[in-house]
Formats: C-alpha cells, structure tokens, sequence
C-alpha cells in the first residue's frame, strides 16, 4: 500500500483518462461489522487529462484538459491511485487559464468527472 501525505498530487488512471488529485487524507474505514477494513483516500480533483493518442505531446492541443478544482471530494480506494511526479503534472496544469465562476464551465466539469466516475464503476 502506498502512504500518501495531505497536498501531495496523485492520479487515477482508466483507459486514456488520467484524473489528477490532491489528497487531503488517507484513511483506514472499518467494517461496520468488524469483518475487514477498507483503506480509502480522500481527494480533491484538479485535472482531468482525456489523452487523445498514445504518444502525446503535453503542450499542444492533442489533450483534452478539464478543470475539475470546483467539483466534488472523492473517497476512493488507495490501491487504486498512483503517485504523480511534478514534471507530469504541471505540463497539463500550465495548459488551465485562470479559472471563472461560469456556471456552463462548473456544469461540463462536474459532468466531466460524474462520467469518469461511472466509467471506472
């Protein structure tokens, strides 16, 4: 099991899809019936990188990239999170503009991340 610490950037990877996410905490969540215990991650997600190719040039426009940093905190298996290099992760993050309150931008995030969601699921 890999430790994560508060702030640290993490990614769920599925298909050509890379959800990037900051931990705010990792977490042991009994069973209600003291049978076993599940080892969560609590996150919030910043970017989703759709990557259109399999070699792909982070600067230019062959990624679709969601800004994700006003939608909703995750609880989700820590098994299933790897841990993101700077390097990896500031290439897409420099490609965000300065984010607006625009209520159209908050709908196609949150849907963004609704259907990544239902796709790992």
């Amino acid at each position: 099991m890999s430790v994560f610490i508060p702030s640290q950037i993490v990614a769920l990877d599925y298909q050509n899809k890379s959800l990037y996410c900051e931990v705010i905490d990792a977490c042991c969540v009994a069973d209600p019936f003291g049978i076993a215990s599940r080892d969560l991650c609590w996150v919030r997600p910043i970017i989703l990188v759709d990557k259109m190719t399999e070699k792909t040039d982070y600067l230019t426009d062959k990624n679709d990239i969601y800004d994700l940093r006003f939608t909703s905190d995750l609880l989700w298996n820590i098994k299933d999170f790897r841990i993101v290099l700077d390097t990896e992760y500031i290439e897409f993050l420099v490609n965000l503009s300065d984010f607006e309150f625009d209520d159209d931008k908050l709908k196609l995030a949150r849907e963004k991340l609704k259907l990544f969601i239902k796709e790992i699921c």
